[in-house]
């Protein structure tokens, strides 16, 4: 979906290359927090989150 679409303008903010990998990189740290648990109490929906967030960002970031 276009900016146009979405927003009725094609006037929308870009957001930094450098805030998506700010993000990312945050999101990576947690994913390596919650994935140390033991296997019984690991908390599948967060992790799932996680990756999809980092999925997100990274399109935004490469322009997808």
């Amino acid at each position: 979906m276009t900016n146009a679409q979405l927003y009725g303008t094609n006037d929308v903010p870009r957001i930094s290359k450098e805030d998506c990998n700010k993000r990312i990189e945050l999101l990576n740290k947690r994913l390596g927090e919650v994935s140390t648990v033991d296997m019984m109490c690991k908390n599948t929906f967060l992790i799932t989150k996680i990756i999809k967030a980092k999925e997100f960002w990274s399109r935004l970031r490469d322009g997808e």
